[in-house]
């Protein structure tokens, strides 16, 4: 082969390396744009947490419960804390010098499961 038909074939190589690379940039670039449009990085307001929060899967004698309000967090009927964080997706408060860090679980926003403080893996469910 001769050293002219060599640099031919290294350019059809690189040709076809991008026009492979632009591909798959086009179909990653689809895919997340139709995630969008489905609403798959939507992150909930803040809104949809206001409510009664149960623990699941313990007893009712053992279970523990929260209040989110516009007001703030209340546990057993009491006001804990009136500032609290949550970025769609995760909510932190602090009760005391404890730090509380929930994560949605579902994607109706009716389960959170507990981060923090960690002693068990706990779920609450929203009632």
């Amino acid at each position: 082969m001769s050293q002219a038909q060599e640099k031919e074939l290294q350019k059809r190589k690189v040709r076809l390396l991008v026009l492979i690379g632009l591909v798959a940039v086009g179909l990653v670039a689809g895919t997340i744009a139709a995630m969008y449009r489905a609403g798959m990085f939507a992150k909930m307001p803040s809104t949809q947490l206001y409510g009664n929060w149960v623990e699941l899967g313990v007893p009712s004698y053992a279970q523990d419960s929260f209040t989110i309000s516009s007001a703030g967090i209340y546990t057993h009927g009491r006001l804990i804390n009136t500032q609290y964080e949550f970025d769609g997706t995760i909510l932190r408060y602090m009760h005391g010098d404890t730090e509380y860090v929930y994560q949605v679980e579902d994607e109706d926003g009716e389960q959170l499961l507990r981060i923090k403080p960690a002693h068990y893996k706990s779920s609450f469910r929203k009632q």
